[in-house]
């Protein structure tokens, strides 16, 4: 009798297995999982391919559009030096609002430039991606930005004209960060960045837009500068500029 209920649960078991095929065969730890989230708009029926290109040695992908989560192993991961993974290809079934999170092992490059996704993207999130060294986002229609890992030493954007907001925390290796064309910015919060010079920021402050008659506002915290730069070259320009 005990043989035969054991067997029942037995086959219970594999056939949950079985079924719960939804769940990823990749489990990264929290320690480990370097994140990259982004809001990405898909407004065309005759362009609903997204193509994003991140280097990492191990990938879990939700498209989140509800479909099964994708993952991604490099073959040639245990090699050191091994060739990363090709650019990602997907295709959403409908156009709409999507938020695609990558949690990822290793993330080496990321490119989001529009020519490179073919997809306007909103938002970005980057957390923990310590090993990231080359970050594009060129053509973007990126609004808002959140970066809190480590790794980045430049930061550059360029050409971002509808980006309104940028938040850049825990960076230990960031010493640049580079504006033009960004008229519409208007807060920006640095903190913990203790690589974040003085003369880094004074930079900064010299390519920020000029503030016309709305409030615009800086944020620092325990950045390396902090105490010493110039804060006059921001406020010339009409901005405030808070220490904490």
């Amino acid at each position: 009798m005990h043989k035969i209920i054991y067997l029942f649960l037995l086959v219970a078991l594999v056939t949950s297995c079985e079924q719960n095929n939804d769940s990823p065969f990749l489990y990264i730890l929290d320690h480990d999982a370097q994140i990259v989230e982004t809001d990405v708009e898909v407004a065309l029926s005759g362009n609903l391919v997204f193509t994003p290109i991140v280097h990492a040695s191990q990938m879990i992908v939700n498209w989140g559009d509800g479909s099964k989560i994708t993952e991604f192993v490099n073959r040639d991961s245990a090699v050191v030096d091994a060739p990363p993974l090709k650019p990602l290809r997907y295709t959403f079934a409908s156009t709409g609002n999507y938020t695609v999170n990558f949690r990822a092992i290793k993330i080496t490059r990321l490119d989001i430039s529009i020519d490179s996704v073919g997809q306007p993207i909103n938002q970005l999130r980057l957390t923990n991606c310590r090993h990231l060294k080359e970050f594009s986002s060129v053509g973007q229609v990126l609004k808002s930005v959140n970066i809190t890992t480590s790794g980045l030493k430049n930061v550059n954007f360029s050409n971002l004209p509808a980006m309104e907001n940028f938040t850049i925390s825990q960076c230990d290796s960031l010493s640049r960060i580079t504006l033009d064309n960004n008229a519409i910015l208007n807060t920006i919060s640095l903190s913990n960045n203790p690589l974040l010079s003085a003369t880094a920021l004074n930079a900064m402050f010299q390519q920020l837009p000029l503030a016309k008659s709305d409030t615009r506002t800086i944020m620092l915290s325990n950045n390396a500068g902090d105490a010493t730069c110039d804060k006059a070259i921001a406020t010339q320009k009409g901005w405030t500029v808070n220490i904490e």
